[in-house]
């Protein structure tokens, strides 16, 4: 695989990650952890937007990644993290 392709494809994964980042509200860092912070309704809408979108299906099947799969792992990942949240106000 050539050094353009190989970018390419980090690209785009770097795309994906920072949707799921943004959709479930988490802060993303490629320097280590960051501090989480909220994201505003506008990110996780627009997070929302991109992932069910025409352009998340058409940049996934590039590099042979599944949109809808990266939906679905990113709709169960914000389910996880606000029940670990109610858990946490709970106790």
């Amino acid at each position: 695989m050539g050094g353009w392709t190989e970018g390419c494809i980090e690209l785009i994964a770097a795309v994906f990650r920072l949707a799921v980042a943004d959709y479930v509200g988490q802060s993303y860092s490629h320097d280590g952890c960051a501090p989480t912070r909220k994201a505003s309704q506008r990110h996780r809408a627009d997070a929302s937007t991109f992932l069910t979108g025409a352009w998340a299906r058409y940049l996934a099947d590039q590099v042979g990644l599944e949109a809808g799969a990266i939906w679905r792992d990113a709709k169960r990942l914000d389910a996880c993290i606000l029940n670990v949240k109610q858990t946490c106000e709970a106790t």
